[in-house]
């Protein structure tokens, strides 16, 4: 919803600009309506509704007033059918009333939140000429802004064929990636009609078509409560956040990527409503959505319209099963246990290893999948052992009768403190040189000094590795905080890597740039230290993950990639 309406509708409160009648009325009815008034602007509005809605009835000196404030909070309820009742039985019992035009405001707002963008510009046309006609302007050109389906707003264009916001936008939409060359003479037709700036909308290298339009359908969660979902969401926040620093980026070097948003959760419906829409089929890229369930509808999507789609997030190879237009910019659990154990078996002598998995299913099948790969390229498992960390006393006896000769190498697959303090303490007094493959999420657990790991041969798989020394992590850092007053967090670093991967790859291949993911081979991403999409043993066959998974050491203290793409 319009930010300035809100701010506006604020002001009215405090100023009193809709006052109560001035005969004196009775106090249980002047209580209820300076407490709706009160508990709206501590935005508690079921209580506002509850209070305001006794006074509503025509007979109550309050009820114009009431009408009007009940259905504000009916809309920042999220209550858009109760607001445009209320409204209209205000119109029918109070059609004099002094405060009709902030009525016919509010209307027009919440029309646009149902979706009646025409019945709102209709609305918005009767303000014309009064005090309201600036902020009627500001309200159309914010949702006309928030319009993404393309055959709709054209209906716009045709049925308001003077209204120069309306043309005026939908020109911004086309040369912003919806342009296509049979809109020429229609994008001729609005400029000259409304008189709109030549070089901006009919200039060649805009309308040559080098945009690519990218649906974002991430669970950015706008219609919930800010409070309650800050924290929930602040990984898409931060995601977003670095892909718009790719964005700015992308375009410096001539290639110009239209981010378009849409708010997606795990529900299955909601996304079938939004990859409904038109404009959706004219994407060159989809990134999201995020959760399995709805992963599955936008493969589906993505197979029939033939557009490919990027999971952000998912590490779960099913994700992507059996569909080529399915990638996901993680590293998958198998792939990180596969090429962790290739770099065992390539590095390590002898070929043998002593594994300890955690009593959970993550942990156990990493440690199956990294067993079997092990041994498909000829190495021996001596020992493949089970643990709780949550048994602290049978888990340090276990850890004990461990026996670590003609081991070429140990696996920890736990990230629990318990197993951590347990295996340090085995190698530190019985084999201080044997490598130890395990994950980095060690690196957090405070019982552990960083010295410690040093000074053991300690390798992390990394997956989500980034390179902090990068000198252009400092230009990064600088940019992001200039903007969100927030470092960047890994999701920011994701979010900036995988549009400017991907939009590299648009701009190279164009949308369709699926088989030249595999030959295009391993390559630095900007701070991850790698990207492929193929293998060194099959360059012909794309993968749909990422295979290239960072493996680390510290050495002084710092980390260091010791499996570096060349």
């Amino acid at each position: 919803m319009n930010q300035s309406f809100w701010n506006k509708a604020a002001g009215l409160l405090l100023l009193g600009a809709l006052a109560m009648p001035a005969h004196a009325q009775v106090q249980d009815a002047s209580t209820n309506y300076n407490n709706g008034k009160i508990l709206l602007q501590q935005q508690r509005y079921d209580l506002a509704m509850a209070e305001l809605l006794p006074l509503t009835g025509s007979n109550s000196p309050y009820a114009p007033e009431a009408s009007y404030f009940y259905a504000l909070s009916a809309l920042k309820n999220n209550k858009p059918d109760e607001a445009y009742q209320m409204l209209l039985q205000l119109q029918n019992q109070h059609p004099n009333w002094r405060g009709m035009a902030d009525a016919d405001y509010l209307l027009a707002n919440v029309l646009f939140e149902q979706g009646d963008y025409e019945r709102a510009l209709s609305k918005l046309q009767e303000l014309k000429g009064s005090a309201l006609a600036s902020d009627a302007e500001g309200l159309k050109r914010f949702y006309l802004n928030s319009l993404n389906d393309k055959a709709t707003f054209e209906r716009l264009v045709q049925r308001y064929q003077d209204d120069k916001t309306v043309a005026q936008v939908y020109a911004d939409k086309l040369i912003g990636g919806w342009y296509r060359p049979q809109d020429r003479q229609r994008l001729e037709n609005l400029v000259a009609r409304h008189n709109l700036d030549r070089s901006r909308y009919l200039n060649p290298n805009v309308l040559r078509g080098q945009e690519y339009n990218v649906a974002l359908l991430l669970p950015f969660q706008l219609n919930q409560d800010l409070q309650q979902t800050a924290r929930k969401s602040q990984f898409v926040t931060d995601m977003y956040a670095g892909m718009k620093l790719a964005q700015d980026s992308l375009q410096k070097q001539g290639i110009d990527i239209n981010l378009f948003t849409y708010d997606t959760s795990a529900d299955t419906m909601s996304l079938k409503r939004v990859l409904d829409m038109t404009e959706l089929k004219q994407m060159s890229l989809l990134i999201g959505p995020i959760y399995k369930s709805t992963a599955k509808v936008a493969s589906r999507f993505a197979a029939q319209h033939n557009i490919n789609v990027i999971n952000p997030l998912s590490q779960d190879l099913d994700v992507a099963e059996g569909n080529s237009n399915v990638f996901l910019f993680e590293s998958s659990v198998a792939t990180q246990a596969k090429q962790a154990a290739a770099y065992a078996y390539q590095n390590f002598s002898p070929k043998t290893a002593v594994i300890v998995y955690e009593d959970t299913k993550d942990d156990t099948n990493f440690a199956n999948l990294y067993r079997q790969h092990f041994e498909k390229l000829g190495g021996k498992v001596r020992i493949f052992s089970k643990i709780k960390s949550s048994e602290t006393t049978a888990t340090a006896t276990a850890f004990r009768g461990l026996n670590l000769e003609n081991a070429g190498h140990m696996a920890v697959f736990s990230d629990k403190m318990t197993a951590a303090v347990n295996t340090t303490s085995l190698l530190q007094g019985k084999a201080r040189t044997l490598p130890l493959v395990t994950y980095d999420k060690w690196l957090d657990i405070n019982q552990i000094s960083l010295r410690q790991l040093d000074d053991l041969e300690v390798f992390f798989i990394s997956p989500k590795y980034v390179n902090k020394l990068n000198p252009l992590n400092d230009w990064f850092r600088k940019q992001y905080i200039s903007q969100y007053n927030l470092p960047p967090s890994i999701y920011a670093y994701a979010g900036f890597e995988m549009l400017y991967y991907f939009g590299t790859m648009l701009k190279n291949h164009g949308p369709q740039f699926n088989q030249q993911l595999a030959q295009s081979g391993s390559r630095l991403g900007v701070f991850y230290p790698g990207m492929s999409y193929t293998d060194s043993n099959n360059k012909s066959e794309v993968h749909p993950d990422n295979q290239y998974v960072p493996i680390t050491k510290l050495e002084n203290l710092q980390l260091t990639v010791v499996n570096p793409v060349l």
